[in-house]
């Protein structure tokens, strides 16, 4: 089997699934041990998830296995496109794949948020338009054009980062809405 078959198999899709759902778990074990062991030292009445906790040590060696597991499905799924560019290797640091995807999103929430304001807006008030039969006078869409040639340079940018950042490429053309989507590994395998 050459890595490009192996890399298209459903098995990695499912095991990347399965990791990126271990990966959430594990990471509420761990911030449920941090206010556990908090807790304990101020006895502060801090209300937890669990109430038989894991140690520290435990609940972040649990994280790291899952996340380095993740990060070597990741490195088999890159191989089912073509596209192949200088990545930062950000992942390979303790919880560098939590550090990689609160970047993204950061990034993501601004063009997006813009971008979902103006269309709801425009379609309530073509809406309005229409009641009113102003729709054959005035429309929404040269707008939703304008904010969409506004976006094109961040959207541009975010998914610049997108690539810098993850070994799963994407086109840097698109809009933003194909970083949101990709940066969960599941749902860039089922897209590719």
């Amino acid at each position: 089997m050459t890595r490009y078959e192996l890399s298209r198999d459903k098995a990695v899709t499912v095991s990347a699934l399965v990791l990126e759902v271990l990966c959430i778990i594990s990471l509420v074990l761990l911030g449920d041990a941090i206010v556990a062991q908090f807790h304990l030292e101020s006895k502060l009445g801090i209300q937890t998830v669990m109430s038989n906790h894991l140690s520290v040590k435990v609940a972040c060696i649990i994280f790291l296995i899952i996340q380095y597991l993740l990060v070597a499905v990741e490195l088999i799924a890159r191989y089912r496109v073509e596209k192949r560019s200088f990545t930062i290797p950000l992942v390979f640091l303790p919880g560098g794949n939590v550090l990689r995807l609160m970047i993204m999103l950061c990034l993501e929430a601004a063009a997006v948020a813009v971008r979902l304001v103006v269309y709801f807006l425009s379609v309530l008030f073509q809406f309005i338009f229409l009641i009113f039969r102003l729709d054959k006078v005035v429309g929404t869409a040269h707008i939703v054009d304008l904010v969409d040639r506004f976006l094109e340079p961040v959207e541009y940018f975010v998914n610049s980062v997108y690539n810098s950042l993850y070994y799963n490429k994407i086109q840097k053309n698109g809009n933003v809405f194909n970083s949101v989507f990709n940066c969960n590994l599941t749902l860039w395998c089922i897209n590719h």
